[in-house]
């Protein structure tokens, strides 16, 4: 059996098991009320959007947890990372609403970008601050780009790091 087997088998698995979860997110979201105002091209490139993303924190996560040794310490360091990540962005809050430090780091966090990206490829109202920031003025450019970037920079320090784990 090859040795790149077990790492593509696990990405293939969480990409299904992440594929269910916002199947189940969406058909929620619509019993509950949620719709999609825009047309059948933009809600795909939404959706792909997301499974991007995903796609490319799996390369993330699973960096992270071949660089550490146990399983907690790999929660506590994405517990680390992803805290400020996920709560200084336009995800929860307005940006104009953020102190300034904070508020030009939101505006350039990628969860930002693909907040907004999601909420305008899905024809949803997006907040924008009185003085928007490229990534926020072009947000699903700047989404699929920080995608492509994680994945361009994620995954060779994976396959690299399997390597040298499964090696000898």
């Amino acid at each position: 059996m090859a040795r790149s087997a077990y790492l593509l088998g696990h990405l293939i698995a969480e990409m299904a098991s992440i594929t269910l979860g916002i199947v189940v997110l969406c058909l929620s979201g619509l019993i509950v009320g949620w719709r999609i105002h825009s047309d059948v091209p933009h809600a795909i490139a939404g959706f792909a959007l997301l499974l991007l993303f995903a796609f490319a924190m799996l390369w993330v996560g699973t960096l992270l947890g071949l660089l550490v040794r146990s399983p907690d310490a790999a929660q506590g360091v994405v517990f680390i990372a992803i805290f400020p990540l996920t709560f200084l962005a336009n995800t929860f809050v307005p940006l104009d609403g953020l102190p300034t430090v904070l508020r030009e780091f939101a505006a350039y966090n990628p969860i930002s970008a693909i907040a907004a990206a999601t909420r305008t490829l899905f024809g949803n109202p997006v907040a924008m601050p009185a003085d928007p920031s490229w990534p926020l003025q072009h947000p699903v450019l700047s989404a699929f780009g920080w995608c492509i970037a994680i994945i361009a920079i994620a995954a060779p320090l994976t396959i690299a790091r399997y390597r040298a784990r499964t090696t000898g």
